[in-house]
């Protein structure tokens, strides 16, 4: 499913998030001792041992944390400096790691430790005078009167952004702001929503239900600075860390340089490597403003999945497409993320995951499953659709060069409101429809046979004209794709092999132009296999991703917001247990 944000188009698209500000997915994996819901098994599993007796101490202040990793982000509070912090963190691990973290004493190694750790944090405060050292806070509300006024910024609405919730009715959203039914209790543990249109077709009884409107409660947090005392939003303040431990730009103007690192190749990634030096040759080739380029970062992170044959495929013909594809299809799952440096910071403005198929029935594919983006590229002399239409080029190149000979892109533009990949877009921006997205993925293409990328491309309509499709098994398919998803869903409505081919030909026709079936020009690498795999738990998989953003509120509805995301979901990479 891919989505296309042109230049000056503008309309808020956002994910779902019900009132406790988590996106409103079916999640079945319920916590034995409190009501939360996972997703899946491993999440629920790590979630559980909140539940548990701590047993990690800090050796500072002797605070017990459950989780390695929330000692951890405790741990870093001790610190203003990131390298302060690894230094004083990896002497713990060094040093502490025999001691007794469950005691109710220190033992005497953690007393060791703990000396160690003061000294040296002792010694690198001294080394660099110019931070002043924050004044310990205690949060006292009582003390922070209504003339005590913000001096980062003037913005009075600190509300956070929401999104569509889906109706329970086929083909319905419930947009931000609006009213709908809720169930008062839960229903097998899934979430049902109505919008309160289709609640009056429902036929439900009204005294089981009750009306909600999808906002947002959430606000951003305002932040007091340890040495001058002003108030700040954080999300101005680029603060990621604690309330405990921050201190303004004014105070320390440093910290932002402390605090924010460049998201780099991050991995070594080849495929992101290459896609970033063609884009930025691209950049310096055409932008008009020759001294001041932009550089332009991409990362990319890699899993390998592995899906049965029989779960992609209806059961009408399940034997056929088993001996076509064998038992199951084996691909890599690729993370793309494009990021611009704004104002010293990098903000992602482009994102698509894509499966590639070393050996598919005999060829190799790559496909486009999801493509994303907001609209904060600035070039002069290079248009936003003009460059996100290159990224997908160069991607294809990319795969031309290690030996893929196919690529397959389904044309499938949001509904407003819909979120693909960003959480929350800006407000002024909006999207291409269907008949819009199709031509622009005809330009770009044409583009990249011109370019000598692309062989050949064609639609699903014109395969058909050449009876490239004598029968439903000659359609290649992918796990969650198109044909995928429609034989599947064709096959739930009827089980009759005579009606199944009529309501497929009614599909053939529906999706006749909105796909498309590309060859790759004479691939230049050996036949293509598994490459160095680089995944990432969050960055890495399309719904967690999305699911992080809408539960820590990390948006891209302003670029003041986008820019503290990015500082976040950079940190996130670096460390996924920091949050």
């Amino acid at each position: 499913m891919c989505s296309e944000n042109q230049e000056n188009q503008t309309k808020q698209v956002t994910s779902s998030k019900d009132s406790s500000n988590k996106t409103d997915r079916y999640k079945p994996y319920r916590c034995r001792h409190c009501p939360q819901r996972f997703g899946f098994r491993s999440v629920r599993k790590e979630h559980e041992k909140m539940h548990e007796d701590p047993e990690f101490k800090c050796v500072f202040c002797f605070k017990l944390f459950r989780l390695k990793g929330n000692l951890k982000k405790h741990f870093q509070r001790h610190y203003l400096h990131e390298d302060e912090f690894q230094k004083a963190w990896d002497a713990y691990i060094d040093k502490d790691s025999s001691g007794s973290a469950n005691s109710n004493g220190a033992t005497s190694t953690q007393v060791n430790t703990r000396q160690a750790l003061k000294a040296l944090k002792n010694n690198q405060e001294a080394d660099n005078e110019t931070e002043p050292k924050p004044k310990k806070m205690k949060h006292n509300p009582t003390k922070e009167s209504d003339s005590k006024t913000i001096k980062c910024c003037n913005l009075k609405d600190l509300r956070y952004g929401t999104s569509n919730r889906f109706c329970m009715a086929e083909e319905c959203r419930i947009p931000p702001g609006a009213k709908y039914m809720r169930p008062k209790t839960e229903v097998d543990d899934e979430i049902q929503n109505y919008c309160l249109e289709c609640f009056k077709d429902a036929d439900l009884d009204v005294n089981d239900w009750e009306e909600k409107e999808n906002t947002n409660p959430e606000l951003e947090e305002i932040d007091e600075c340890g040495v001058c005392r002003g108030l700040f939003h954080r999300v101005c303040e680029l603060n990621i860390r604690s309330k405990s431990s921050f201190i303004c730009k004014s105070c320390s103007p440093r910290r932002i340089f402390n605090m924010t690192r460049r998201v780099g190749t991050v991995n070594g990634d080849e495929c992101a490597k290459f896609m970033t030096n063609k884009l930025n040759k691209f950049i310096v080739a055409n932008n008009r403003q020759k001294k001041h380029q932009i550089p332009v970062t991409v990362v990319s992170f890699s899993k390998l999945k592995e899906m049965a044959t029989s779960e992609m495929c209806p059961e009408l013909d399940a034997s056929d497409f088993i001996m076509k594809y064998s038992e199951s299809v084996k691909c890599v799952y690729r993370a793309i993320y494009a990021y611009l440096m704004i104002d010293g910071i990098d903000v992602p403005f482009f994102s698509m995951f894509v499966s590639e198929f070393p050996s598919h029935a005999g060829q190799s594919w790559c496909t486009i499953n999801y493509l994303d983006t907001v609209p904060y590229f600035e070039s002069k002399g290079i248009k936003r659709g003009a460059m996100h239409g290159e990224i997908i080029l160069t991607y294809i190149d990319y795969m031309k060069s290690i030996g893929y000979e196919n690529a397959h892109i389904w044309s499938n533009p949001p509904k407003p409101g819909d979120d693909f990949i960003f959480n929350i877009h800006p407000d002024h921006q909006t999207f291409l429809g269907q008949n819009g997205l199709n031509d622009w993925y005809v330009r770009i293409l044409q583009k990249g046979k011109e370019d000598g990328i692309i062989l050949s491309y064609k639609t699903f309509e014109e395969k058909m004209k050449e009876n490239a499709f004598k029968s439903m098994v000659d359609i290649p398919i992918f796990p969650d794709s198109l044909w995928s998803n429609v034989l599947k869903e064709t096959n739930m409505e009827t089980s009759n092999k005579k009606n199944f081919k009529k309501k497929l030909q009614v599909q053939y026709k529906k999706h006749g132009v909105d796909n498309f079936w590309i060859k790759l020009n004479e691939p230049s690498g050996s036949k293509p296999n598994i490459p160095a795999l680089h995944p990432h738990s969050i960055m890495g998989d399309q719904e967690l991703f999305l699911d992080k953003c809408a539960e820590m509120n990390l948006e891209f509805s302003t670029i003041r917001r986008a820019k503290f995301s990015s500082v976040s979901l950079i940190k996130l990479i670096y460390d996924a247990d920091y949050f």
